[in-house]
């Protein structure tokens, strides 16, 4: 039975207009349909996942960039554009660029935008801004002066239509209506009607099967040999006192692609990638993004930072991780292991203080603390320690301030963060771009939901023209790193380097190579 409701909000007749989907759809059926750009926020769990992290994957979003109400914040090169259709031009402005930081334009988009109050009961997102913010961002913050290499540090589109499904049941397609904008809102009500009629599985080719045929080589940036030693350096400057911890990572060129038709229904072959990806190795952060250029596919099981409609503030880094293995009881000993490691837990514990730090510039005074520390969760290929901090913030803190400060994760830093960002940039050599950045919403209802960009495969096309010619892949690259103390040993971080690329190379049929 549909369930349709306007939702009234404060902003110049702006609401939100929902409609229950019954059966539940498959979202992957219904990505594979989208032709436009598209940002998929895909939550799941494997089987026999702790109870603690099952509110994290109870959501799942999908939501279409192509709509009346549209716009696209982009920064590259240290420039903003904004891209405005004309009947949003009444919240954001017209179509502009700006020379300001980005998280000043950011902030300057989420006080513009409507507020639209929770749709769904226990879901934050309410319509609003959907995409990425790329690691190089952190410059704003004090990090390296670096941009990323041929493409965009942060791409976020303002979406007007969506399908969300909570994973405890039930499924609802939400759209933007304005009574200022009769035109679009009519479109918008026509989308409603249509999306419903979703597309079956059967409907699109299954995608989780048809691997590439035999096992490829994904190439390191680095060699294992240069990689330990820049593990001896990162201990050589904690020897020194110019840091606790250095998040040092490296990447992958994953090959597989060459020239490729462009996107319609069912025709998006890195969308295959990733449907292959979320079989094997459920998670409560993936996602799949599609936007210009990029093709992002990540399967992060971490939590950055999410901020509810209430002030309330959460983070959730991950540091400590064990391969899983096949035996059960060798398994178990695995990840007892994990537990009582004392390393593992120094790593953990030094990021909770860092994220302390980091919310406490932000947050009421008093309200920042430690909720758990150093958790081990399990996951489809890996053991991880998960560790929770919560804040409260005071009324009228933009969630772009508050992310600024906490930018880029600290996982991805190591301690103390300027320092450390500045000791893995000169070994590192090369901008990490989206990877070790954050995906997720920043909602209309002023909650906001990022996740780690770790174990994501990023490719970058030539995007350019139109018609059906193919399009050129530039380039496919997998990061990954970890963490580096003064207790580290160089070959055990190169190992775990290898270990945290096997669940996204797996799923296409590729292994990492030194």
């Amino acid at each position: 039975m549909d369930d349709l409701r306007d939702l009234t909000g404060p902003s110049a007749g702006a609401r939100v207009e929902v409609r229950r989907l019954d059966p539940v759809p498959d979202l992957g059926a219904l990505a594979a349909a989208v032709e436009g750009d598209l940002v998929w926020l895909d939550s799941a769990l494997p089987d026999g996942a702790p109870d603690a992290a099952r509110p994290r994957a109870r959501w799942s979003v999908l939501t279409w960039t192509d709509g009346p109400f549209g716009a696209r914040f982009r920064h590259q090169d240290r420039q903003a554009s904004v891209e405005v259709a004309a009947p949003a031009a009444g919240w954001f402005g017209p179509s502009s660029s700006d020379d300001r930081p980005a998280f000043a334009v950011l902030a300057d988009l989420l006080a513009r935008t409507p507020q639209l109050p929770e749709p769904i009961a226990g879901c934050g997102f309410a319509l609003g801004w959907v995409g990425f913010l790329g690691y190089e961002l952190g410059r704003e913050s004090g990090g390296p002066d670096r941009t990323a290499d041929g493409h965009a540090d942060a791409d976020l589109r303002f979406v007007d239509r969506a399908v969300v499904v909570d994973h405890t049941g039930g499924a609802w397609a939400l759209t933007l209506v304005a009574d200022a904008e009769p035109a679009a809102s009519a479109q918008n009500r026509a989308w409603l009607e249509t999306v419903t009629r979703s597309p079956s599985t059967a409907d699109v080719a299954d995608a989780a099967t048809g691997l590439p045929a035999g096992v490829s080589s994904a190439v390191g940036r680095t060699s294992r040999a240069d990689h330990e030693r820049a593990v001896d350096a990162c201990r050589a400057e904690i020897r020194e006192g110019n840091a606790f911890q250095v998040c040092l990572t490296t990447s992958f060129s994953v090959p597989g692609r060459g020239r490729e038709a462009r996107v319609g229904p069912g025709t998006d072959p890195h969308l295959s990638d990733y449907l292959r990806m979320r079989a094997s190795d459920p998670v409560p952060f993936g996602a799949y993004l599609r936007l210009g250029p990029l093709r992002v596919a990540s399967r992060s099981p971490e939590r950055f930072l999410r901020i509810a409609a209430d002030r309330t503030v959460l983070a959730e880094p991950i540091k400590g991780t064990r391969r899983r293995l096949a035996d059960a009881a060798a398994d178990a000993a695995v990840r007892d292991e994990l537990a009582v490691s004392a390393k593992d837990r120094a790593e953990n514990v030094m990021i909770v203080d860092l994220l302390r730090n980091d919310l406490l510039r932000t947050a009421i005074p008093g309200s920042v603390h430690v909720e758990r520390l150093c958790a081990v969760e399990t996951y489809a290929s890996v053991h991880q320690m998960v560790s929770t901090i919560g804040a409260v913030l005071p009324s009228g803190t933009s969630p772009a301030d508050v992310v600024r400060a906490a930018f880029p994760p600290g996982s991805m830093t190591g301690a103390p963060k300027i320092s450390a960002m500045a000791i893995a940039d000169r070994l590192e050599g090369a901008p990490r771009g989206v990877y070790s950045g954050t995906i997720g919403y920043f909602s209309a209802s002023g909650a906001v939901d990022l996740s780690v960009v770790i174990r994501t495969l990023v490719t970058v096309v030539d995007a350019s023209g139109g018609g059906v010619d193919p399009v050129e892949v530039r380039s496919r690259t997998l990061g990954a790193g970890g963490a580096v103390t003064w207790s580290s040993v160089a070959s055990d971080e190169a190992d775990e380097v290898v270990t945290k690329t096997r669940s996204v190379l797996g799923a296409v049929g590729a292994v990492a190579t030194w």
